[in-house]
């Protein structure tokens, strides 16, 4: 069995120079060397994608990895397949890559919340768990994986909850699908897997705003029409939005700008028809609004994939 391990930067792979600042620059076998006992009875093969920090991850090299974990799963001897990155993004990257890959060889992301040379640094028991997860039976035609301080999570489901704890990883409503016992992966729980579509590189585009509602929000902070491809919108609540903010939203609607509502809550769907006073999920469906049932950075990547696919429709839905 082998595993490839696709490094892309981030904290797991810092180290610090002499002002005490961190940076990438491990390797991925640089990071396989750093967990003992990681390759006893299992081969690794490593793939260094990007040694960059994980906020400088652009949606064209998201689609890169989505392609190199397609090659890898096509190839005969590859039986897993780890990706390190930095945690700033890694829900948002593992998600895309769960959009674009319907394969059956198990994906797991994993990174780090302290670097290398911090005390108990937990980028070697994460790597750990990610790639016994990767070699687990249980973990074949899950989709996107997600593993995480001996947690594994659903990338449709997985968000980071703190910003620097170790145990940042959560999946809020639904749970984690397994965990880690000293080598053995206990898997607890069923998720179905997101349709997986083929996206036109040249139609990806990062034009997609994300806003988060707000109490009495000024109706100048929604984009003019001209100012985007789309605008997504993490409503309060069930689904609404201050009354001011009704025109702008509806300008964008009628210059044929794609609305997409979710939540700002960290658990919960919009509501169909509970309400229908103005600003209400009455209003969003009268605008012709999408709707999503992840938060909202993972919406916007709903949104740019549904783009790039030409099936906007089909990754969306309206309610």
């Amino acid at each position: 069995m082998t595993i490839a391990v696709i490094s892309t930067g981030g904290t797991i792979a810092s180290t610090e120079d002499s002002g005490g600042d961190a940076s990438p620059e491990l390797t991925g076998d640089d990071l396989i060397a750093s967990v003992p006992g990681l390759n006893d009875g299992t081969k690794l093969a490593t793939e260094d994608f990007s040694n960059v920090p994980s906020a400088h991850f652009t949606v064209e090299q998201m689609y890169d990895l989505a392609k190199l974990v397609k090659e890898l799963d096509r190839t005969a001897e590859i039986e897993g397949v780890v990706v390190t990155q930095g945690t700033d993004v890694l829900e948002e990257s593992a998600y895309f890559v769960d959009r674009c890959y319907d394969g059956e060889t198990p994906v797991v992301f994993t990174g780090a919340m302290r670097t290398p040379l911090m005390a108990s640094p937990d980028g070697p028991a994460n790597l750990l768990t990610a790639v016994r997860t990767a070699e687990s039976e249980g973990a074949r035609d899950r989709g996107t994986l997600v593993a995480f301080n001996d947690r594994i999570h659903a990338a449709r489901h997985v968000t980071k909850t703190n910003s620097m704890n170790l145990d940042t990883f959560r999946s809020p409503e639904f749970g984690p699908l397994a965990i880690r016992d000293e080598s053995t992966i206990r898997w607890q729980m069923q998720t179905d897997r997101t349709a997986a579509v083929d996206l036109d590189p040249d139609a990806l585009t990062n034009d997609v705003a994300a806003l988060t509602v707000t109490a009495d929000m000024h109706p100048s902070q929604i984009p003019d029409p001209a100012a985007c491809t789309a605008v997504v919108l993490a409503a309060t609540g069930a689904g609404h939005v201050p009354p001011k903010t009704v025109d702008p939203l509806d300008a964008l609607s009628e210059a044929d700008v794609p609305v997409v509502a979710t939540t700002r809550c960290p658990e919960g769907r919009l509501a169909v028809d509970t309400y229908d006073f103005p600003g209400s999920e009455q209003t969003l469906q009268e605008l012709g609004a999408y709707y999503s049932d992840r938060n909202l950075q993972k919406a916007r990547i709903e949104t740019i994939v549904g783009f790039a696919s030409g099936r906007l429709e089909d990754v969306l839905y309206h309610p």
